[in-house]
């Protein structure tokens, strides 16, 4: 996890075709090229069906890979050097949903939509199941890998946070909490937070002591009132630490979102400049919307966010060291053109390139780089 902790990012060119493997590019401050991305490469569904939605990205820890979920029970992993699908794994009678990739290579651990509420860890190369995980009664709404081991959590509408090993099928403890529909671990995996939006909390748990009482409670109800007055209490749809672990971003469904001071609390910054909601049902579903793991994220320097416009197609970036207006306000210092809605995004942890996604999944690489390549 160290190099996602470094400012300097490399930058890997776009991809030419689909068998020519690619050199990145020297390095690149975000700062140097935040205003340069431009979408580079679009993968179509692996069923030409408009009716299907992506349901979740991640890279792995390297960044040379990306996995996705859908609904068409389908997860499917991408080449990031050269541009491409590599793998589509069908998972048609228990769905899947928020696939993860482990630290261990060519493992993804996802959960399921259907049948049961059980969690399932993946062997890409054989495309058999290693372990089954079992012990939620109601859907999963979050899965959250420990950087520096292989725990992990899982939140559930059941109002219940199991935490796990990967080598083991039975939970190695468990919360029960009020709607805990969200966690984040933070950069040095000590930390675990968990949302509770129906109390409109964030707790803060020892990982180590996770029996305990957590050590401290982050109350956001004043600044829902403030912000967010009409979806107070709901419509959160994202949990994050930064980085460098000063900052913790809280995204919402609609209005904008929340940076808070990762260790008071307190509100740093309520980024706006959004128009509407993503369509999406983050992370849980009551009205048949589309599921959904947020439209926001940090960059890996934590001095960026990137996020989706609602229901337009740019791509938003807000910097954290720009100062708010007295009311904390922060608007989004530029605005990336994109023809397609943003339902989710996530930026490389080595690289600087990210990728968003609605029903279909966008490479996006800064615009120099891509020139540069082309020489």
């Amino acid at each position: 996890m160290a190099e996602s902790q470094q400012p300097q990012q490399q930058v890997p060119p776009p991809p030419q075709s689909q068998s020519q493997q690619q050199t990145p590019l020297p390095s690149q401050k975000v700062s140097d090229i935040v205003r340069s991305y431009r979408p580079t490469k679009l993968f179509k569904p692996s069923k030409q069906d408009s009716s299907n939605y992506v349901t979740s990205l991640d890279f792995d820890d390297q960044g040379d890979y990306l996995v996705s979920s859908g609904d068409d029970d389908t997860i499917q992993i991408f080449d990031i050097k050269e541009g491409k699908s590599t793998k589509s794994v069908p998972s048609k009678k228990y769905g899947a949903h928020l696939a993860r990739f482990t630290h261990h290579s060519r493992q993804v651990l996802h959960a399921s939509t259907k049948v049961d509420d059980s969690l399932r860890l993946l062997n890409l190369h054989n495309e058999g199941y290693v372990r089954y995980f079992s012990g939620h009664t109601d859907k999963v709404t979050c899965l959250a890998l420990s950087p520096g081991s292989d725990s992990f959590v899982s939140c559930s509408k059941d109002n219940t946070v199991a935490l796990w090993d990967l080598s083991s099928r039975n939970a190695q403890g468990k919360l029960e909490l009020a709607t805990p529909y969200l966690a984040a671990f933070d950069p040095c995996a000590y930390v675990l937070a968990i949302a509770s939006q129906s109390t409109s909390s964030i707790l803060l748990y020892d990982f180590r002591n996770y029996d305990k009482s957590p050590f401290s409670t982050f109350d956001l109800a004043p600044y829902e009132e403030r912000y967010t007055p009409s979806t107070r209490g709901r419509a959160w749809t994202r949990l994050e630490f930064s980085n460098d672990g000063k900052h913790l971003l809280v995204g919402t469904d609609y209005h904008g979102h929340f940076i808070l001071d990762a260790f008071e609390g307190n509100l740093k910054a309520f980024l706006v400049g959004r128009n509407g909601s993503p369509g999406r049902a983050a992370p849980v579903s009551t009205t048949g919307k589309p599921l959904g793991q947020g439209d926001a994220c940090f960059t890996p320097d934590g001095r960026y966010v990137f996020g989706g416009s609602g229901d337009h197609p740019d791509v938003l970036v807000w910097d954290l060291q720009q100062q708010p207006d007295s009311n904390a306000v922060l608007q989004p210092i530029c605005k990336l053109p994109h023809r397609a809605r943003t339902a989710m995004i996530e930026y490389n942890p080595r690289y600087n390139m990210m990728a968003t996604a609605d029903k279909d999944i966008v490479f996006w690489l800064p615009e120099d780089s891509t020139k540069a390549s082309e020489k």
